[in-house]
């Protein structure tokens, strides 16, 4: 796979990131365009240009997902700034570097959780 950063005129990429949102909606509506996006997604380190192997991704509870963006919630706040993110399901899946532009902290009664928002910044393509 490589890193293409993504145009405004890149129609294919808005297109899979709407079929996604339109097809994991479950009602709440946020901010304009932003949906929830409530399931387990994979995500992993992005160092440099070098794609990581299939093996360097892990799960994470994403929150909700927008055509710029997506957020999860993980236990401590995430050590890189910058992920390639699998999304959708098997086998529809697509592939797309975001980096990490806030992170906000979650108190639940004793539970202490992060959330991470991340804007998109290229598409990863074989």
């Amino acid at each position: 796979m490589a890193i293409t950063r993504p145009r405004y005129e890149d129609v294919a990429f808005y297109k899979d990131v709407h079929r996604l949102i339109t097809r994991h909606m479950q009602g709440d509506r946020r901010a304009g365009d932003r949906s929830a996006y409530r399931c387990v997604q994979r995500i992993a380190p992005l160092i440099g240009e070098q794609v990581p192997p299939l093996a360097d991704f892990y799960e994470v509870k994403c929150q909700d997902l927008s055509p710029g963006g997506f957020s999860f919630t993980c236990d401590t706040p995430p050590d890189y700034e910058n992920y390639a993110v699998e999304l959708g399901k098997s086998p529809v899946l697509i592939y797309v570097t975001a980096r990490v532009v806030h992170v906000s902290e979650l108190r639940q009664a004793q539970r202490v959780q992060f959330l991470a928002g991340c804007r998109f910044t290229g598409r990863l393509r074989e």
